[in-house]
């Protein structure tokens, strides 16, 4: 029990150690976000899927 217990004490040490380390942003997502634009010479075909996707979100959620 008292090993388990000490694994427990190390484990939420480590955990309250790393959420130290983070930054909180707080705000309007359409206000934070930036639309990103492919360079479609030079990225790869899953970049631009990945970018499109993004702004596909960031549409859907932002139109005025």
């Amino acid at each position: 029990m008292s090993k388990q217990l000490n694994k427990v004490g190390i484990a939420w040490l480590i955990l309250s150690a790393l959420s130290g380390c983070t930054t909180n942003i707080n705000g309007d997502f359409c206000l934070l976000y930036e639309p990103v634009y492919a360079d479609y010479e030079h990225d790869t075909p899953e970049t631009v899927r990945q970018i499109d996707r993004n702004n596909v979100v960031y549409d859907d959620l932002c139109a005025n």
